[in-house]
């Protein structure tokens, strides 16, 4: 899997992609993951250099951007703090 910023528009050219959101929630305390809910966005071609400066123009709302090419699936992640914490950093209060 490579970062949004490592991939260049010729690895993208000509494919289909699933876009599939991640939210990760995280502690309160440490900030650390509690877990991750994901979710099928949709499917997005990139057939023009048009198309994949869209892309990155949309992308860059997201916390974090990863591509998988060979799966032809994009992550998109993003932070959450749903007010839980671990139940160790509890113990740390």
């Amino acid at each position: 899997m490579k970062s949004l910023s490592d991939v260049e528009f010729g690895e993208l050219k000509a494919k289909n992609f699933e876009l599939i959101s991640i939210i990760e929630m995280l502690c309160e305390f440490c900030q650390k993951p509690l877990g991750a809910k994901s979710k099928f966005l949709r499917k997005i071609q990139i057939s023009t250099k048009e198309d994949y400066n869209n892309f990155v123009s949309r992308a860059q709302i997201h916390d974090r951007v990863e591509i998988d090419i060979e799966k032809c699936k994009i992550y998109l992640y993003d932070h959450d703090f749903p007010g839980d914490i671990h139940p160790e950093c509890i113990e740390k209060l």
